[in-house]
């Protein structure tokens, strides 16, 4: 599976993208929002994963190199997520290496993403989740036309202490104006 956009192809990861992803995996900054850097045998399970996902049949999981064009190296991710079947309703996550932030890359990426949810996968509604913190995340969310629902109160762990998130949503009615 491909997307491509006026920048970016969004593809299927590979085993081979292993020294990419790591370069930009490796770094505090990748990882302020979550719980650390992973290892390099965290970042190999994950492109293994990944790989094995884009067999699967039916599809509900897609996790997408996110390249910069000509480049074919990924620069970032982009995460898809079934996560109810009976009300078509997906999840999106981005990341994007520290070097190429500030360029609207995750805000192109998820625009090509979400349409792809709505007009191939049939979607109703798309729900993105970010750390209250993550200002340029929710900044992303707002530029796609996602609408704030609320904020999860002390959802998960991070550094050691509860985390709030906001989580974002937009219905297929919404993507078609």
């Amino acid at each position: 599976m491909e997307i491509t956009t006026a920048r970016l192809v969004l593809r299927e990861f590979q085993m081979s993208d292993f020294e990419a992803v790591w370069a930009y995996q490796s770094l505090p900054e990748s990882n302020y929002y979550e719980n650390g850097v992973p290892s390099q045998e965290d970042v190999r399970d994950i492109l293994k994963h990944a790989v094995l996902q884009a067999l699967a049949t039916p599809r509900i999981h897609y996790n997408l190199a996110l390249t910069i064009r000509p480049d074919e190296l990924p620069r970032g991710t982009i995460k898809l997520h079934l996560q109810y079947e009976e009300s078509r309703e997906w999840e999106v996550g981005w990341a994007v290496d520290p070097a190429c932030w500030g360029h609207g890359y995750a805000t192109e990426a998820a625009r090509g993403v979400l349409d792809y949810l709505f007009k191939e996968l049939n979607a109703h509604r798309v729900v993105a989740f970010c750390k209250t913190l993550n200002v340029a995340s929710w900044r992303v969310m707002e530029k796609l036309g996602m609408q704030r629902e609320g904020r999860l109160r002390e959802d998960r762990l991070w550094n050691g202490a509860w985390s709030d998130a906001f989580i974002y949503s937009i219905l297929d009615r919404e993507w078609a104006l």
